[in-house]
């Protein structure tokens, strides 16, 4: 019996990492499959992603509280989703509320990988400007392009549109605008 749990434990873990290699090449020539983002969901790879964002997030932050500010963006994290979730379903699309948090976690590492970016390039404004564009774009068009399928063809928009906001306000919890 305890054999089997390192071995789900093992397996738990190549699963993620697989998933964290997906998101992070954006590009189908590397010959992952994003859809397994969508398609298998787990529940340790999103909350871990969260709460390293959350974590880096209080750099700079000192006189935050770092339960606090965890708390409001697993929150945001978790109400963000359903914003999404919610008008998907009502539009006909196949998607789980499963499916849309691992998804939003999930794509929350552009912003994790240009963290540290910023910090080299931040007192160059249009460079940093530039970077945030980037890391909110990346992560729009990873996710959008996994949670809005060909279901939606006139409500891509809508979609596109509540993901792009939800990583505006998670950047802008992160650079503190």
């Amino acid at each position: 019996m305890e054999k089997q749990n390192k071995t789900e434990t093992v397996s738990d873990l190549k699963d993620i990492n697989y998933k964290i290699r997906c998101v992070l090449t954006p590009m189908p020539s590397f010959g992952f499959n994003r859809q397994v983002v969508r398609g298998n969901p787990d529940f340790w790879g999103p909350p871990a992603v969260v709460l390293l964002f959350s974590m880096i997030s209080l750099y700079g932050h000192f006189k935050v509280d770092y339960m606090d500010t965890s708390r409001w963006i697993i929150t945001i994290w978790i109400f963000g989703s359903l914003t999404i979730f919610l008008p998907a379903r009502v539009l006909g699309g196949e998607v789980a509320y499963g499916q849309v948090l691992g998804v939003i976690g999930y794509f929350l590492l552009p912003l994790i990988v240009i963290a540290p970016v910023l910090l080299v390039v931040g007192s160059f404004e249009v460079v940093s400007t530039l970077t945030k564009l980037l890391g909110v774009f990346w992560a729009v068009d990873s996710a959008a392009s996994l949670l809005v399928g060909e279901e939606f063809k006139t409500m891509k928009p809508l979609l596109i549109y509540r993901v792009f906001l939800l990583y505006i306000y998670f950047l802008s919890l992160y650079t503190g605008v």
